[in-house]
């Protein structure tokens, strides 16, 4: 099935590959290329290469029932119906998603972070959260999805101090269990804010609840999945632009439903 329906891209991927000496060197013929020789991936790139052997330890927190591994001496947890294996393949993956050279990389430097108030909207296991805790000066996690509740407050538990968790979907209405961001950022100040924000393709609704803080925010940065849809990427960029950011595309191309595209946008104002 996984053949029939990539049927086209392995094609491509395969005739770019054999033919590559005779193919302009842009950004999609050298993705394709690394296809054509290594398989399908979301990140087709050499640098991705080097975590497919990487041993990952995996253990168990016997108090809580939970399995975690130790990401940069911190433990970050994974949801109870996980086995070793999924959390291997999951956390090589999400390892893979935030190297320097990813086109998943949702900034440039962590120090970005530095004093800011971080409102991660789309949290799942938190990785991002954890990479910058020790630098962001408070932050919001936003996740809906129940089986991340509970890994999310085992990592987060040494920070209790500084982390709130909203547990609703994203969207254009705060109603039911949806919320907008400018309903989650009302009481506090738009300043100094780091917004990043992957749900599934769900970006542009997102944003349409966050109009008072696209506008009247200061000193903010974005950094926003682009992938997901096709048209994202363009549409983000006007999007930013309209309301008064600067914005770059993270590096590289990924592969995502059966089609390249940029991965992050990143914004500030």
């Amino acid at each position: 099935m996984f053949f029939v329906r990539h049927f086209k891209v392995i094609v491509a991927s395969k005739f770019t590959f054999l033919f590559s000496f005779l193919l302009t060197k842009n950004e999609e013929n050298k993705a394709y290329s690394f296809m054509g020789r290594h398989g399908l991936t979301s990140y087709p790139y050499d640098y991705m290469l080097e975590y497919q052997k990487r041993e990952i330890k995996v253990e168990r927190d016997i108090e809580q029932n939970l399995l975690f591994v130790l990401h940069n001496e911190k433990r970050l947890y994974f949801p109870e119906f996980y086995s070793e294996e999924k959390v291997k393949k999951d956390y090589r993956a999400l390892i893979i998603e935030q190297d320097s050279r990813s086109s998943h990389r949702y900034v440039r430097s962590y120090d970005e972070l530095l004093g800011r108030t971080l409102l991660d909207v789309g949290a799942a296991e938190g990785i991002f959260s954890l990479d910058t805790i020790e630098l962001t000066k408070r932050v919001i996690i936003i996740e809906c999805l129940e089986h991340w509740q509970k890994p999310l407050q085992a990592t987060f538990a040494k920070w209790n101090d500084k982390v709130t968790f909203v547990k609703k979907y994203v969207g254009n209405k705060s109603i039911g269990d949806f919320i907008t961001i400018d309903e989650v950022l009302a009481n506090e100040v738009k300043e100094s804010l780091f917004i990043k924000m992957d749900i599934e393709g769900a970006e542009r609704m997102a944003l349409e609840g966050a109009e008072n803080t696209l506008k009247a925010g200061k000193n903010i940065h974005w950094a926003i999945t682009t992938y997901h849809r096709s048209g994202d990427p363009e549409f983000f960029a006007e999007l930013l632009s309209r309301n008064g950011y600067v914005h770059e595309f993270s590096a590289g191309l990924m592969y995502w439903n059966k089609r390249l595209s940029k991965g992050v946008i990143r914004g500030k104002k």
